[in-house]
């Protein structure tokens, strides 16, 4: 894990320091630039699979002069290396090295080959191309900016904006904005909420031809060749204790694991205990004062699995403060509280002394644990298996959640997708009303049409631009903000392929994400919890305490921020229980404004 950047085209020595400075913070174990005349490349490294220096990017192959730089890991490089390079020389134990030979003999083929996380830049001498990818879920998240004589790329905005010309060509996009205050959503695709930057998306690559001073982005498809398992006789436990035992593989003699006492977090704490060949593993966990129902599980799992512990409680988080940070951090403002005690937890775990942290992160996205999903799975049913089986399926599926109102929520997701956004639209409308800009909310689309069917349109607008890419960013920003990689097993190839080939029946057979709930190692406890939680944060509290500076800071900070009305913000706090949501959310996009145009 670590952080690259590049500048295609013109530049000089301010271009190259400026990047140099504001990227090695993902990278304390050193960084090093590669210059040519038509481009440079900068990397600041984090090691985790070698610990010599000789894991130092960029890194050159000596046969065809072609150059990479790498931020993330391949989990199965060392499989690779006995495979297809058993005859073959190594300067190094790293993944990287690996990915060079890869990229040699199968050219853009080699992602079929790779499992893991990354985004990659390389430079193929021979063709006088640069090629920059990421990976199938944009875990490792990159961005960039192009004008008619540059074209920059980065692992962080922080980063990009550190160079002049990009900095005196910000502009806010206030229809992405907007997006984010009344949806939460930032990352619609390629869109940030800078007009001029952009962050490539998902399973995406960038083709920049250095002859003809052109760039072009394609998606890629893959012909997975690395699979573990065959998908038709691999059970879920199989694979997934396999999963981790390959993610866990690390110089590093102890591993952190993020802990909420849920469900996806509880499993993974515990296959990763079994599976990493003995290795210390430290659970860490936010505590709230009036612990939920997850919150109650977990000293109980730290008990019962023996786990190292490590919390932080409510009152540790100096959420003031904190918060600001945590926006410097992401280059991104904040939707709730959670990504705030994000925050603090990665900064525990570094303090600790952790390099490798485990999360749940994508258990939700991969086995549908949202209610949304759950609706969705129901409206499809209704549809093709007619009213009778949708309220035997939805009473069945009531015992496992604390959703009321989820046969008439379900209905709603029969309607037709036009009808759906005229909801979300009169939803925005009523989000915005304290802000000063006219926007066309006929322009609103949160329901895309990706699918003609009811449920995979519902994933792929979660993965695409209701949640997941934002999740990510946050992941990875909040941890490399401290020199820790974040892994998330379960956005693994292997696991998502097989989730996908599952049926929707066996997914929902013990209500949403019935494979993590069905797992022999589960507590039952943890299956007791009905309501869904997510990343334990008190954000109403934390906005009592600090009302007065947070109004404080408005007043005499937002003056000059586009968007706000400064009276119409403050008076929100009037009925702060009601309005919390679009109060914070606007209050983190005023502090996001004036850190990024400081």
């Amino acid at each position: 894990m670590c952080g690259i950047a590049g500048i295609i085209g013109d530049y000089d020595v301010s271009d190259v320091d400026s990047l140099i400075e504001k990227n090695k913070h993902r990278g304390p174990d050193g960084t090093k630039v590669h210059k040519s005349k038509s481009f440079c490349f900068v990397h600041s490294l984090l090691k985790i699979m070698d610990l010599s220096d000789n894991s130092i990017q960029p890194m050159i192959d000596k046969v065809t002069g072609n150059i990479i730089i790498f931020n993330g890991s391949i989990y199965n490089y060392k499989d690779l290396k006995k495979k297809l390079f058993f005859k073959d020389s190594f300067n190094s134990n790293i993944d990287t090295e690996v990915l060079l030979k890869l990229y040699q003999k199968f050219g853009l083929g080699f992602i079929d080959h790779i499992k893991g996380m990354f985004s990659i830049a390389i430079y193929n001498k021979k063709l006088n191309k640069i090629y920059i990818i990421t990976d199938k879920y944009g875990i490792k998240p990159l961005y960039y900016f192009s004008n008619s004589k540059k074209f920059i790329f980065a692992s962080e905005i922080k980063t990009l904006i550190s160079n002049k010309i990009i900095k005196d060509t910000l502009l806010i996009d206030p229809d992405e904005v907007i997006k984010f205050i009344a949806h939460r959503q930032i990352h619609g695709f390629k869109n940030t909420l800078l007009k001029n930057i952009h962050i490539l998306e998902a399973g995406h690559f960038i083709e920049f031809d250095l002859n003809m001073g052109q760039f072009k982005i394609e998606k890629y498809s893959t012909n997975n060749k690395c699979s573990l398992y065959d998908k038709n006789t691999s059970s879920f436990e199989t694979k997934f204790d396999n999963i981790i035992s390959q993610q866990s593989i690390t110089e590093h003699k102890k591993i952190a694991c993020f802990l909420s006492g849920g469900i996806d977090s509880t499993l993974l704490s515990i296959i990763l205990k079994n599976q990493a060949n003995g290795k210390e593993i430290h659970t860490f966990s936010s505590i709230l004062n009036k612990p939920n129902d997850e919150n109650k599980n977990i000293p109980l799992i730290n008990k019962e699995y023996n786990f190292i512990e490590h919390y932080v409680n409510e009152d540790m988080v100096n959420f003031f403060d904190d918060h600001i940070k945590t926006i410097q951090d992401m280059d991104q403002p904040t939707a709730d509280a959670s990504m705030v005690v994000h925050n603090v937890l990665c900064r525990e775990v570094s303090k600790n002394g952790f390099k490798v942290l485990f999360s749940g992160l994508g258990g939700d996205e991969i086995f549908f644990g949202y209610s949304m999903h759950m609706y969705g799975y129901l409206a499809k049913t209704f549809k093709e298996k007619g009213l009778k089986e949708f309220v035997k399926i939805a009473k069945y599926l009531s015992e496992f959640t604390s959703d009321k109102n989820i046969i008439l929520r379900s209905v709603k997701e029969i309607l037709s997708q036009n009808k759906l956004n005229i909801f979300k639209r009169y939803q925005l409308s009523k989000s915005i009303k304290h802000l000063d800009y006219n926007f066309d909310i006929n322009k609103s689309d949160y329901y895309k049409m990706l699918s003609d069917d009811k449920f995979e349109n519902i994933v792929l607008n979660f993965n695409s631009h209701w949640g997941l890419s934002y999740f990510l960013d946050y992941e990875d920003k909040n941890a490399m903000s401290y020199g820790v990689e974040s892994r998330v097993p379960y956005l693994d190839y292997d696991l998502a392929n097989f989730a996908q080939n599952a049926s929707l029946d066996d997914h929902f057979a013990v209500g949403s994400k019935s494979y993590l709930r069905k797992h022999s190692k589960m507590p039952k406890y943890v299956l007791n919890n009905k309501k869904k939680y997510g990343f334990p944060g008190n954000l109403e509290r934390y906005l009592n305490i600090n009302i007065d500076k947070i109004k404080e800071k408005i007043y005499y900070s937002f003056k000059d921020v586009p968007l706000i009305n400064i009276n119409k913000l403050i008076n929100l706090t009037n009925d702060l229980k009601k309005n919390q949501a679009i109060f914070f959310r606007t209050y983190s996009y005023g502090i996001w404004y004036k850190n990024i145009f400081k």
